[in-house]
């Protein structure tokens, strides 16, 4: 991000037209306003961490929690803090590049931009924090170490036809045009035309940060329908609720479903493999939403797999987990 930073002779905050952060690990002022700063860095919502969470190891955040809000841990929201890998004087650039977007959004709000990139599929290296969930063609851009959200059409055209689920498809690059927007703090691109792009001759050029800390593995903390429920509609739609933010592509075909009955003498329920469900992962809920294609089968008991390899967005691994319920109705 760019901001001036700004110091109480204990705490240092960096400070743009929209926002105040506090920061650790960047040089404080002096005295009040500092040059405009470009700071690289890992930002954390405290609150949405435990205690012991590792990633919380040789960091303040309970003594800021004490002399901040006078509580011993803070609620998700209530204290969020950057820790910088990197600070440098911002430098002032007139062409629009992804990085330029990263840092100072709010220049190019609702106007027409074209930048290039390199196509990263739907977040497959974690290159952001969250996802827009406009669609399920939205997929990352990345140049240098700027990541920015493409959203509003599919990343194909003439001679290319990419798919967001796909590494071996991450190598190309495009050029994308179109209106940029924010949503939920994340900076979009509601793309108009894609194209494909010519690799920059210049190797880029890449900030190497701290490498990301593993946190607490996650779990489910709620389902609807609830573990061995009974008189579940057919057309029941499966939530799963989770402790901590999942990777929504560490889904893919690690979820199965079947019926479980020992003895099913009805040729009308389907087999394992024929079962046809949609899946929607909700970020701002932790909700994993599963859909099934046709109405269930009534007096069976279903059950609902989550298999080994499914993990959160840092890449702690969710423990298999299960769920069955009875359908009555």
């Amino acid at each position: 991000m760019h901001a001036t930073v700004e110091d109480d002779g204990v705490l240092t905050y960096l400070v743009d037209d929209n926002n105040r952060l506090l920061a650790l690990d960047v040089p404080p002022s002096g005295s009040g306003a500092h040059n405009l700063l470009e700071v690289i860095g890992q930002f954390y919502d405290v609150g949405r961490l435990e205690p012991e969470d590792p990633r919380t190891k040789d960091l303040p955040f309970d003594r800021l929690a004490v002399s901040i809000l006078n509580k011993p841990w803070p609620a998700a929201g209530e204290l969020p803090v950057l820790v910088a890998t990197a600070t440098r004087i911002a430098q002032e650039t007139a062409a629009v590049t992804l990085r330029s977007l990263a840092l100072n959004p709010e220049l190019y709000l609702d106007q027409l931009v074209t930048v290039t990139g390199r196509f990263r599929g739907r977040n497959l290296y974690a290159d952001l924090p969250q996802a827009p969930g406009e669609s399920r063609w939205d997929f990352v851009l990345i140049s240098a170490n700027a990541a920015i959200w493409i959203i509003g059409r599919e990343p194909q055209g003439q001679g290319f036809d990419l798919d967001v689920q796909a590494r071996s498809d991450t190598g190309r690059w495009l050029e994308v045009t179109g209106s940029v927007r924010m949503h939920a703090g994340m900076v979009l691109i509601s793309a108009d035309q894609i194209a494909l792009a010519d690799p920059p001759t210049a190797p880029e050029r890449r900030v190497v940060s701290q490498a990301p800390r593993i946190g607490l593995p996650p779990e489910v903390i709620f389902s609807a329908p609830l573990v061995d429920d009974t008189d579940v509609p057919s057309d029941t739609t499966v939530r799963i609720q989770f402790s901590r933010d999942m990777d929504s592509d560490s889904f893919q075909n690690r979820i199965k479903v079947s019926y479980s009955d020992p003895q099913r003498t009805n040729q009308s329920i389907p087999n394992t493999g024929e079962m046809r469900f949609d899946i929607a992962y909700r970020a701002r809920n932790r909700v994993l939403e599963i859909t099934f294609q046709e109405e269930l089968t009534r007096f069976q008991t279903l059950r609902v797999d989550l298999l080994e390899g499914i993990t959160a967005t840092d890449g702690a691994s969710l423990e298999p987990w299960a769920l069955s319920f009875f359908v009555g109705r």
